[in-house]
């Protein structure tokens, strides 16, 4: 339990999903079925069994967002054939998306086009990282979601700046954020949904926090930079440089 008395559990986690459902106009139930998920597989999810993964992935699916995600918020443990396969990317990465930010749209859409090619390493054993021993909470959850799409908390912060023009920040500030030791305020909300690729009200909903609209909605560019974050997650600083090499840099 953190600190706000949340726990991952099963009711904590259907709650989520129902508020999310509710944001959407939608009815739990109804999504449930559509996603060929029952509450036995909930329960096995909960329990670390494996038949509670695939319920998990379906009802992902069904709800159109990423597997992985999904389990962090859940507060389970990502399984290892839906993590990063590789180690977080140097400066490159930023690099990379500065640039692609820049190209015409239509080189755009070749870039998203060729890093969605490369096909995902499910034969290579995910990293073997050091895990974040966050309080179950917003914060951590966040911080499991940047680190499914492979950032640090380095890379995490330039995120946060190239795309919601939120900072420069150090750092330490992702630190804070997963402890819970700062509090996200509708600016980082904003921030964390434009670079996790979510809709604000909707990441609201699921963090159970407080949604006020302060910006304006993000451009075409910016939500496939969010797309793009996610497509690399397993290519390595090499394999990023060469794609920057390829599309890049403009003048």
């Amino acid at each position: 339990m953190n600190r706000d008395g949340r726990t991952a559990d099963r009711a904590n986690f259907l709650a989520m999903i129902e508020r999310l459902s509710r944001a959407r106009g939608e009815g739990l139930g109804d999504l449930m079925r559509v996603g060929g998920v029952d509450q036995s597989m909930i329960e096995a999810a909960f329990k670390v069994d494996v038949f509670g993964q695939p319920g998990l992935q379906r009802l992902a699916h069904a709800l159109g967002m990423h597997a992985a995600d999904l389990f962090v918020l859940a507060g389970i443990e990502v399984p290892n054939n839906l993590a990063p396969s590789s180690t977080p990317a140097d400066s490159i990465l930023d690099r990379l998306v500065r640039t692609a930010l820049r190209l015409p749209a239509e080189r755009r859409e070749q870039l998203l086009g060729v890093a969605r090619s490369v096909p995902r390493r499910d034969s290579v054993p995910s990293m073997v990282r050091k895990r974040d021993n966050f309080p179950y909470g917003p914060g951590s959850m966040i911080v499991g979601m940047l680190r499914n799409r492979n950032l640090n908390n380095l890379n995490s912060v330039k995120m946060l700046y190239r795309l919601a023009r939120i900072g420069p920040l150090s750092a330490a500030t992702i630190h804070a954020f997963g402890s819970g030791r700062k509090d996200i305020s509708p600016e980082f909300l904003f921030g964390f949904a434009t670079v996790l690729g979510f809709r604000p009200d909707e990441l609201s909903a699921l963090l159970d926090i407080e949604f006020v609209n302060v910006r304006k909605p993000v451009d075409a560019a910016t939500r496939q930079m969010a797309e793009l974050l996610w497509d690399v997650r397993d290519m390595n600083s090499d394999q990023l440089r060469n794609l920057y090499e390829e599309f890049g840099p403009v003048g």
